[in-house]
């Protein structure tokens, strides 16, 4: 059995119980957020220090997972000594050499094609698209991002504005060297609609703003002042209203097409002309002179813009946009004294999370270089959301439990950030720990060949998943969502629900989230729907890439199977069913859903697996004789996800050459659901 906790550890977890009860008796304080993530960030270290020192023989790697017999953890220590010198190698220099190796089981979800067992199905399906896999292989990552350069290749319309005239800026004079202008067209009705929708929407999911000081000190000066060159309070309004208007037309309008009889998820405008452009582009015009500071503004602009980009499926503008503002925030945290209590503080370290964030997703599921700003987190804390005195005195209705609906409702937003700070932390461990292990035992699984240099056969070499690290993080993953404040909490039986909405835990009658919703759009306040999907996609995710090298197992080893591994393999097939966000109404606003990329890289590389639980002898077994997850809720799943990248060939590159390996593979399917 696992050594149990010691005493500090178990009052290590008595205290973030009680944390987390004062957090709901309170009236759910944001610095108490704060306090829980740094306990749980304590835990686990705790467990990483456990799943280190406490050994034993190799060959228990291969006992059960989570059977009553010790596990080996012998080879822990090395499988972390490796994984660190793997996080410390220059990643770009990586991304710019030549061809890789042949084969690594990472992470990265286009690589799943490149698993023995489904590299050589694709090939023997006459796949025509198949024949690119030699590239991939040979290449790597690069080869793929090439699908997206051709898709885009020039960039987004620039012959799109807004009509302007020039206004004189007071206490300017005749000697400006150039005159302010105003927009006709944006009435302060406009702005404000747009502000709003921006605030409720994507400002919710990354916090990048505060309202009332962006209202006050911003757009209350350009209304006076004019919109000029070289101020960055105009780039920044221009494209906060562009989001807006994205934010409104990504909801009502309509659809950019009709894809096999389905409206598109993306709404508004077409795929050469986005909502809000006009906007955009005057916003672009300007960025140039102020695109080189290094300031805290300047840091919001890069995102934002970013944002923007990603919203039109411009996913390398929306990574060179991220970069950007990645290097400008390490050099402002690096070079400038902040006090992290002041509000401007608070804003920096907003930012600074939203950038970690947004790269680690890029890293992760596009395999892109990082800029380093991750090896600074251990010097920013997390985020109090300090705000204005008026944002704290504003109107707000009450609740039957006599608490203001308005500060509740902030705070969950604010909790949900904080919250995909802590599980972006366990994501990571999962990149850089599990998988890392697994490589490293298994030499990075030369399958290529029958044999090894040896001439012994390659199962021999092979160790198998890191079971006891994965058991290690599996507690960590549940801890968390254990931990999280009562409205965030949920359970796999009610994914699809609503979240709490207040301390009685009342939810409505019907589900938030659901297969299809019919032609009526959905716009949730606060972005409600899009946020709690996103934080319990994010959890699934990270559930099925910890149980995923089960998948592995059984795909290559069936031989070496025990009843654990069988059930961690359905497991992983059950964490990647039915996500909240391939589901209506998320999918039906896709300008909206942040990253798309990720999603759908994801979707991709589950649908490949997907593929060969029909295929796979050994994953059908599982799944008849498991009783873990059923063969409904995996046709419903591939239904959604088809759907899902269906729709997004018509504005990603990756999603396009994607398509064409997944439509040939599902085409009986495809067939049956057309007629």
């Amino acid at each position: 059995m696992p050594q149990p906790l010691t005493l500090h550890s178990l009052r290590m977890l008595a205290g973030i119980a009680n944390i987390n009860r004062q957090l709901t008796d309170n009236g759910r304080k944001d610095k108490t957020m704060v306090h829980i993530l740094d306990a749980l960030t304590r835990l686990e270290n705790k467990f990483d220090n456990m799943s280190i020192t406490r050994g034993s023989s190799a060959s228990d790697v291969d006992s059960p997972a989570f059977g009553t017999t010790a596990s080996g953890l012998s080879s822990a220590a090395s499988f972390t000594e490796s994984a660190s010198k793997d996080t410390g190698k220059d990643k770009t220099h990586e991304f710019l050499a030549g061809p890789r190796q042949p084969y690594q089981h990472l992470t990265v979800p286009h690589k799943i094609m490149l698993w023995p067992s489904i590299y050589i199905h694709l090939i023997s399906s006459d796949i025509s698209a198949a024949s690119d896999l030699q590239f991939i292989l040979q290449e790597g990552t690069p080869w793929v991002i090439k699908r997206e350069l051709s898709k885009h290749p020039e960039p987004l319309r620039s012959d799109v504005g807004l009509p302007c005239f020039s206004v004189s800026a007071p206490g300017g004079g005749g000697n400006t060297r150039s005159s302010n202008v105003a927009f006709p067209t944006l009435t302060p009705q406009q702005i404000q609609e747009y502000t709003d929708a921006y605030f409720n929407t994507f400002n919710v999911l990354y916090p990048l703003l505060n309202r009332e000081s962006f209202m006050n000190d911003v757009v209350a000066r350009l209304l006076r002042e004019g919109y000029g060159d070289g101020d960055v309070g105009s780039v920044l309004a221009l494209l906060v209203f562009s989001l807006g208007q994205v934010a409104i037309e990504g909801v009502f309008e309509r659809p950019i097409s009709i894809v096999s009889g389905q409206p598109s998820g993306f709404r508004g405008g077409s795929i050469d002309s986005p909502p809000g452009l006009g906007l955009f582009n005057e916003a672009r015009r300007r960025l140039g002179f102020v695109a080189t500071q290094c300031s805290l503004q300047n840091v919001q602009i890069m995102l934002l813009q970013a944002t923007y980009y990603e919203s039109t499926a411009r996913h390398l503008d929306f990574w060179r946009s991220t970069v950007a503002a990645s290097m400008a925030c390490q050099v402002l945290i690096r070079c400038q004294n902040i006090d992290w209590a002041s509000t401007e503080g608070d804003l920096i370290k907003r930012a600074y999370w939203t950038c970690i964030l947004t790269e680690d997703l890029y890293h992760f599921d596009l395999d892109l270089p990082q800029t380093g700003i991750h090896t600074m987190e251990d010097e920013v804390p997390l985020p109090y959301f300090n705000d204005t005195q008026q944002e704290q005195q504003q109107g707000a209705g009450t609740s039957a439990n006599g608490v203001a609906t308005s500060t509740i409702e902030r705070n969950n937003h604010r909790y949900h950030f904080l919250a995909m700070i802590a599980l972006r932390r366990l994501i990571a461990r999962i990149h850089g720990v599990v998988h890392e292990c697994e490589r490293a035992t298994s030499h990075s699984e030369p399958l290529w060949q029958n044999s090894n240099e040896t001439g012994q056969d390659v199962s021999d070499d092979y160790g198998g998943p890191p079971v006891a690290v994965i058991r290690e993080m599996v507690r960590q993953l549940d801890s968390w969502r254990a931990l999280l404040p009562r409205p965030l909490q949920w359970s796999d039986n009610d994914k699809f629900d609503f979240p709490a909405a207040d301390h009685t835990n009342r939810r409505p009658n019907e589900a938030l989230f659901s297969f299809d919703q019919g032609p009526v759009p959905i716009g949730h306040k606060y972005n409600l729907d899009v946020v709690t999907a996103q934080l319990r996609t994010r959890f699934y995710y990270a559930r099925f890439m910890m149980y995923r090298p089960f998948v592995y197992k059984a795909l290559h080893f069936p031989e070496l199977m025990t009843e654990d591994d069988r059930n961690c393999c359905a497991l992983a097939i059950k964490s990647a069913c039915m996500w909240p966000l391939a589901m209506s109404p998320p999918k039906n606003k896709k300008r909206l859903v942040p990253h798309l990329f990720a999603w759908t890289q994801n979707f991709m590389g589950i649908l490949l697996i997907m593929s060969m639980c029909t295929a796979n002898e050994c994953l059908r077994r599982i799944i008849d004789e498991g009783g873990v997850v059923g063969w409904e809720e995996i046709d419903r799943t591939i239904h959604l996800m088809l759907e899902w990248v269906r729709d997004a060939k018509q504005v990603d590159g990756i999603a396009e050459w994607s398509w064409s390996i997944l439509e040939p593979l599902y085409a009986d399917r495809l067939s049956r659901s057309a007629k």
